[in-house]
């Protein structure tokens, strides 16, 4: 039994329209680690060769056949090369959720910073809180989780990525 499909699945069944909202680094890809200031010429390619999280990727597409949930990529990226090696990896691996719902923020671009950095994605999810009753955020990072639960409060609901996996 899939226990965070089915928690995914009731969620679905209160509510008309969800929309759910899915990290990539650490997520659906294997997580890398870089410092600050270590994204480079140099690291080029390294997300674009990420190892995929299978199981993880397997369960969003039985989710995506869900009738009434809409599933989002939402993602950082520290430098516009990785944004695109991060569009070439979607289109490899989860070509099932449509390219018009990839968020991918750019830092070199200036769309997120430090002292933003864990508020951004709940601010990307409001922008689409009028075309949902209720959204779903699944992501590895706690600071982000908390901070969506507690600007979304009761429209929407927060999972760590390990409480997919189990």
């Amino acid at each position: 039994m899939d226990n965070f499909y089915n928690t995914v699945k009731e969620i679905c069944e209160k509510n008309s329209k969800v929309a759910m909202f899915i990290d990539m680094d650490g997520t659906i890809v294997e997580y890398c680690i870089y410092l600050e200031g270590e994204i480079s010429t140099s690291t080029k390619g390294k997300f674009l060769n990420g190892r995929p999280i299978e199981i993880m990727i397997d369960k969003l597409r039985k989710i995506n056949e869900i009738k009434n949930i809409d599933l989002y990529i939402l993602s950082l990226a520290k430098s516009s090369m990785i944004v695109e090696e991060k569009k070439l990896w979607l289109k490899k691996y989860v070509g099932f959720i449509n390219e018009k719902n990839w968020i991918i923020i750019d830092k070199e671009k200036g769309e997120y910073n430090k002292e933003n950095r864990d508020i951004i994605k709940v601010q990307k999810m409001k922008e689409k809180m009028n075309e949902y009753d209720c959204m779903i955020l699944l992501d590895d990072d706690h600071k982000i989780l908390k901070k969506t639960k507690e600007e979304l409060s009761d429209k929407g609901y927060v999972y760590h990525i390990s409480s997919a996996l189990i």
